[in-house]
């Protein structure tokens, strides 16, 4: 009897343990069950501000996530919003925004986040109760900063290649498509990037060494056995990596905005010629000649904008950068008069980078930022248009937008290779233009920018490469004529009184210097002869690039001053995109804030 009592007790004992571990791991697994949904509803709200931002893209990214919260501070994003897993609902969260910090190049935002399993409180049916909950609180940071496109020598929004043996980049090649070297020699140097580098202290501080700087593309590099320099080590070839998003030119009124703010301005022999915005007044030309020498250069004074196209050679001082609505031409060579006398630090050590940053910071520096194209040489020549329209009809340089889903040609058969696999593009070369539009409930969150309505394309969707809203084909040389005759009715700046009989009196196929830092999500032609190597010191950032070289040699010497971030003047005279979202302070609530009591 003893014995019998003493087994029926540790059995007793033993269901009412394991009935106690078994209740604890229940309400574990509901624990982490709460804390996935908390977090969901996080990962959700910062999705939403995302899609938010690119629906204002083309005046300002930051528009579309003030606009989320309607002329407030605060708003309850989602309300018990149901989390479906195989069918079945798992649990719910509740999303809240705080507008913590808005300012004309930034935000920030917290997300408040709870996790509710079964369902939130207010949706809980008749006998049910609240198992878990768990909250979370996300401080997140949105700006504006100069594109990593400028962390680049040479960066093509497209497949790019380097087709010659004598081509010396002194910095790092990019491509959002394929990187082909061709089997060719082409030495590759890299730039070594860093996180912001502060000026503010009159020596620049440089920021977390980021990389090493090499060759990068966002599918594949190819062809690259026989490459010099940096690059001939398979170590600094990077392929497969996120594409790098190029800036947004479709409006430029956030530019004439800064422009007019700052007082920019252009002026030549001593007299003003761009006041900050050309074509803004009444009776203004919109169009500007300028041409500088030794002793009467163009003068830049801050980021000037152009709204029709600019024609630009000779001399340049200063710093400043112009933003066009249409092309920019560059007839003859740009040079810069007090420019950095050594176009690159003397290595990628640190020590040499800061030390070339603090003898250069108040060099000569030009930005030439187009909407359309870029067109170095005498276009007008036959030899120069043979050339350029080979390779503008290029299948390797397709230019439509047709391009799929990742705006990128030749890749319909996805990264396998293999059509009629999961990861083809499937929207490439269907025939059909393929964007988003903007819906009522967009117009409703106020997220349709001024001069586009319900039904509109959204700017840089889909396959709208450059953001325009517009289907653009096949470039060619007819993009590349001038809009307007070449006479001082059409022309501001310092056109000849008489005008310019011919594009060929002004321009050369022997433009061999580009002290510029050159941007266009359209094309970037330049054809070049010479006993003279051919360099561009600053940067070339196209989407379609048609450089031929007939020079010893041609060099992409990469301006340092584009490293770095916020923090310098150069930063502040380039392009802005969007940066991805900076987490600023993440935190578990020890209450739920979104009910009196947990």
């Amino acid at each position: 009897m003893v014995l019998f009592v003493v087994i029926a007790g540790l059995v007793v004992a033993t269901t009412q343990i394991s009935s106690i571990e078994v209740d604890a791991s229940r309400r574990s697994l509901e624990d982490v069950r709460a804390a996935a949904l908390a977090e969901a509803g996080i990962e959700r709200a910062k999705a939403t501000l995302e899609t938010a931002a690119g629906k204002t893209a083309v005046l300002d990214p930051l528009d579309g996530i003030r606009a989320m919260f309607q002329g407030g501070s605060e708003v309850r994003l989602f309300d018990g919003a149901p989390m479906i897993s195989n069918g079945a609902n798992v649990g719910e969260y509740t999303t809240a925004l705080s507008m913590d910090v808005d300012a004309a190049n930034g935000v920030i935002v917290t997300i408040t986040s709870t996790g509710y399993v079964p369902a939130a409180p207010s949706n809980l049916a008749d006998g049910q109760r609240l198992e878990a909950w768990d909250s979370v609180c996300v401080t997140v940071g949105y700006d504006l900063t100069a594109s990593d496109v400028f962390d680049n020598a040479y960066f093509i929004n497209n497949w790019g290649w380097f087709y010659g043996d004598t081509i010396r980049c002194n910095g790092n090649a990019r491509s959002n498509g394929q990187m082909d070297l061709g089997h060719m020699s082409a030495t590759i140097t890299g730039s070594p990037t860093y996180g912001d580098i502060d000026h503010t202290s009159g020596t620049p501080v440089l920021g977390d060494r980021a990389s090493d700087g090499g060759v990068y593309a966002s599918w594949d590099i190819v062809n690259a056995e026989n490459a010099t320099g940096i690059a001939s080590d398979e170590d600094y070839r990077f392929d497969f990596e996120d594409p790098v998003e190029m800036p947004n030119l479709t409006d430029l009124t956030q530019y004439e905005d800064r422009a007019l703010s700052e007082n920019a301005s252009i002026s030549v022999g001593g007299t003003q010629v761009c006041d900050g915005v050309a074509g803004d007044g009444a009776g203004e030309l919109e169009n500007l000649y300028l041409f500088g020498t030794p002793t009467d250069p163009i003068v830049l004074d801050g980021p000037v904008v152009v709204r029709g196209d600019v024609i630009i050679h000779g001399v340049v001082t200063g710093q400043g950068s112009i933003y066009t609505g249409g092309n920019v031409y560059v007839p003859d060579s740009v040079e810069y008069l007090n420019g950095p006398p050594d176009s690159r630090p003397a290595s990628n050590d640190d020590a040499d980078v800061q030390q070339w940053l603090a003898d250069n910071q108040g060099a000569d520096f030009l930005g030439l930022f187009a909407r359309e194209n870029v067109i170095v040489g005498d276009y007008t020549h036959w030899i120069w248009q043979r050339y350029v329209g080979y390779w503008l009809s290029s299948e390797m340089n397709q230019s439509s937008e047709d391009s799929g889903e990742d705006q990128i040609p030749n890749t319909y058969a996805g990264r396998d290779g293999v059509a009629g696999t999961a990861d083809d593009d499937v929207l490439e070369g269907d025939g059909v233009f393929t964007t988003d539009y903007y819906t009522a409930a967009d117009q409703t969150s106020g997220l349709i920018p001024n001069g586009y309505s319900v039904g509109d394309r959204v700017p840089g969707s889909g396959e709208d490469i450059d953001g325009d809203g517009a289907y653009d084909d096949t470039i060619t040389l007819s993009d590349f004529d001038h809009a307007a005759p070449l006479t001082t009715a059409d022309w501001g700046g310092n056109m000849p009184p008489t005008g310019i009989a011919a594009y060929g009196d002004v321009a050369s196929l022997f433009a061999n210097t580009l002290d510029a830092t050159i941007y266009t999500n359209h094309a970037f032609s330049w054809v070049v002869f010479g006993s003279d190597v051919a360099s561009c010191n600053g940067a070339i950032v196209a989407r379609n690039e048609n450089i031929v070289y007939g020079t010893p040699a041609i060099e992409y010497n990469h301006d340092a001053r584009l490293l770095g971030g916020t923090g310098s003047l150069i930063e502040e005279l380039l392009p802005k995109t969007l940066s991805p979202a900076r987490v600023l302070q993440w935190r578990r609530n020890e209450v739920d804030v979104f009910q009196a009591q947990p």
